[in-house]
């Protein structure tokens, strides 16, 4: 196994996979190596017998995530695809707590899902999309799915004493992680909603919810995102059916 870090000195007493998923057990967004250390009972020195860095150990998390997404299956109309595809990484995100907010604001985590996300893009394409509109329509899934769970994250954590601040924006219920007496921050934003008078002029759809807690209106979107696509694609090959052939025409 090839080792990072400095390489002298005796061999550490685990392997840079038992570092990764001690990291994924913690949580791929709030890890630190000094958490990861205890958790395999060393020091945070030992660490980087089997790492650089954090951002490194961060690429190994990604690295093991990846290996396991596997889309290859998706096929169908590109409509169906696209439902498939936006269900298969609502289901990854849920099992690893923290994974929206790290693609959204690590600016290369995408690259290690290259493999799936060509799987779904060639899927696409089989099912009737362009090449262009597949891509099309796998970023704007993607940004969608990701930006609805990490509201839900916030929605599930519980707040910390600074009121509106998540201690953590992860699946994890606050009743789960800290007892019933934890507030979370669907509390919160119904205590805000409740005494703000404000709130009053909202629509009431846009009251806090507990479909906050799950996929809010997800699939809703997801269906306009489709309606729209299809428009897009039919405007699209309109277009080419009446461009013209050749110079003289």
């Amino acid at each position: 196994m090839t080792r990072l870090g400095n390489p002298t000195g005796p061999k550490p007493g685990f392997t840079r996979q038992e570092v990764v998923s001690a990291a994924l057990e913690i949580g791929v967004d709030r890890f630190t190596l000094s958490a990861v250390a205890q958790r395999l009972g060393v020091g945070t020195s030992a660490l980087y017998r089997t790492i650089s860095s954090r951002e490194d150990l961060l690429r190994g998390c990604l690295e093991r995530v990846a290996a396991a997404t596997d889309f290859s299956d998706l096929a169908g109309s590109w409509q169906g695809v696209a439902r498939a595809y936006a269900e298969r990484l609502w289901e990854l995100l849920e099992e690893h707590p923290g994974l929206a907010g790290v693609l959204v604001s690590t600016s290369w985590a995408y690259q290690f899902f290259a493999r799936p996300i060509t799987q779904t893009q060639r899927a696409l394409t089989r099912g009737g999309l362009s090449p262009d509109d597949a891509v099309l329509a796998l970023d704007f899934i993607a940004d969608t799915v990701i930006s609805v769970h990490l509201q839900t994250e916030v929605a599930r954590a519980p707040v910390s004493d600074t009121p509106g601040i998540p201690q953590h924006a992860g699946s994890t219920l606050a009743t789960d992680r800290d007892g019933p007496s934890a507030p979370s921050g669907l509390d919160a934003a119904r205590r805000r909603f409740a005494e703000d008078g404000r709130a009053a002029q909202l629509p009431a759809a846009l009251a806090p919810s507990t479909s906050w807690l799950d996929r809010g209106w997800l699939d809703r979107k997801l269906e306009v995102i489709i309606h729209g696509i299809a428009s897009a694609a039919a405007q699209s090959a309109g277009d080419d059916e009446r461009a013209p052939t050749g110079p003289d025409d």
